[in-house]
């Protein structure tokens, strides 16, 4: 039986088998400690996001994405001197001239006009976050796109402080419809290794952050500048000091630095392949900053898992063997896990495989390059569309299982999954007051659930794992939506109606 049938069998139709009973107390939300997330009731929900959503934008709108991070190298925009300046094509598009007009263009999508990739973005309340990366050959010393940038260190009024130059006109050409900066990508990454994306020393990077603060500010004093994704691996893999441990020593000990907020906004960090780690590397973040006195949100502008059996794109050498049903687990597991940890907000890595697959390597895309769609398309729908909006998080940790509880104005939603390679049945207390309820898997199948005996009895299928013990992918992840019967404009009489606000305000009728 495959586990798709698996799934149904046990969860739809609810027929028994030897299982693990785990019993699942949810009391009155009024008394669990709870993470508050701040939202609007906007559509899309800016939370939720996907890298270069820019690549696909009719896709992008289709699936509300909410936010999309946006690659501008420095040295395709400048590429001749401090004195060029070509219009921004973000990272995948080609260019292509057109009787006069520039047309941007990926495997896909045809018909991109120049500025149309923020354009369709703002029309759609897509918000973009711009990463600014990359070296110019003729502004470093070291490799063109990772050596430190010459003059970094002259005071940023100074003519040969390239960087802030650069950044300094980058905020003034799209402040208007950018207002989020990230400065580089995971510096954490040692120059000798083959990934690496900046050369320079923890006392450089905090450089290049300090200039792009103050510069941007004076432009756009709405500007958030963020620091670059971080990978926490690499510091564990080398035995080295966190780097943002490191990279807090010297920002404090800049004795201008507390009274310019500083110069950060929002912490990032990357994600992938561990679902279970998502927790513990946010939360780790947070202690570090804490640890220095600084209080910042912290973003998860990346997290995948590159599956490795895709027939169109089979990767024959995996880091950690991911199937395609586990790649759209592990997004909502991850996504859900980084909300309940704190994080503002997070996006999947990346929308759209941008170059034809080499055979062999991993591909991460939500959208394959010939357009057709992986699983985990659906699993970040099935996300978007039924946590959108909520405004206060529950995260209960069992050593089988993860139970994450979302709540929104009108809506509850529970996401439950194995944490190990047993099946099992959680059973899980009704609210008082409900319209209905549904149980929903990653792949959008939806079906009404029940009470017996006052009990919602929900069955998670077992992940793919060696042994009993914790998989780094959790079973099949299951939603159950329910739905409160309030009357907004009669609270009072509602003796059990519940109404979380924006403003994070709960408020009861006595």
């Amino acid at each position: 039986m495959s586990n798709f049938n698996l799934l149904n069998y046990l969860v739809f139709n609810r027929l028994s088998f030897l299982r693990i009973i785990i019993i699942v107390v949810l009391i009155d939300v009024l008394m669990i400690p709870m993470v508050r997330v701040r939202a609007d009731g906007t559509k899309p929900d800016p939370r939720f996001g996907i890298v270069e959503s820019y690549q696909a934008p009719d896709i992008a709108n289709k699936w509300e994405v909410g936010w999309d991070r946006v690659v501008i190298e420095w040295y395709r925009v400048q590429p001749l001197g401090p004195n060029s300046w070509i219009p921004v094509y973000p990272h995948g598009l080609e260019v292509v001239e057109q009787y006069g007009d520039r047309i941007y263009r990926n495997s896909i999508e045809h018909s991109l006009l120049q500025n149309e990739w923020f354009d369709t973005a703002a029309h759609n309340s897509r918000e973009l976050a711009a990463l600014l990366i990359g070296t110019p050959k003729w502004a470093t010393k070291g490799l063109p796109h990772r050596g430190v940038p010459e003059g970094l260190y002259l005071p940023v009024s100074d003519p040969g402080n390239h960087w802030a130059n650069f950044v300094r006109r980058i905020v003034y050409e799209y402040g208007n419809q950018i207002k989020h900066w990230i400065i580089w990508n995971e510096p954490d990454i040692s120059f000798d290794h083959p990934g690496a994306q900046f050369d320079g020393s923890v006392e450089d990077y905090y450089r290049l952050v300090k200039v792009a603060y103050i510069v941007a500010k004076e432009v756009d004093p709405d500007a958030v500048i963020h620091l670059g994704g971080l990978t926490y691996w690499h510091d564990i893999v080398y035995g080295r000091e966190s780097y943002l441990r490191r990279l807090l020593e010297v920002v404090t000990s800049d004795k201008d630095a507390s009274s310019n907020n500083f110069y950060f906004d929002v912490a990032t960090v990357h994600v992938y392949f561990d679902s279970e780690s998502v927790y513990k590397i946010i939360r780790n973040q947070f202690d570090v900053l804490v640890e220095f006195g600084i209080d910042k949100a912290i973003w998860m502008n990346e997290t995948n898992a590159a599956p490795m059996d895709d027939p169109q794109h089979p990767w024959y050498d995996p880091i950690l063997p991911v199937t395609l049903e586990q790649q759209a687990s592990f997004l909502i597991q991850s996504s859900t896990l980084a909300f309940a940890a704190g994080a503002e907000r997070i996006a999947i890595y990346k929308l759209f495989d941008h170059v034809g697959p080499v055979m062999g390597l991993e591909s991460y895309g939500l959208i394959r390059n010939d357009g057709s769609l992986r699983p985990a398309s659906i699993a970040y729908q099935v996300l978007s569309e039924n946590l959108s909006n909520f405004q206060t998080v529950n995260h209960s940790t069992w050593p089988t299982h993860q139970v994450i509880t979302f709540l929104s104005p009108t809506r509850r939603t529970i996401v439950a999954w194995a944490r190990t390679n047993n099946d099992m049945e959680a059973i899980v207390d009704p609210l008082l007051d409900t319209k209905g309820a549904f149980v929903i898997d990653q792949r959008g199948n939806t079906l009404p659930i029940f009470p017996v005996n006052g009990e919602y009895r929900l069955s998670l299928a077992g992940g793919y794992c060696d042994d009993a013990r914790q998989c780094l992918v959790g079973g099949e992840p299951l939603l159950v939506m329910e739905y409160q019967q309030c009357d907004l404009d009669h609270l009072v009489p509602q003796q059990d109606c519940m109404l979380w606000v924006s403003a994070g305000t709960i408020l009861t009728s006595s």
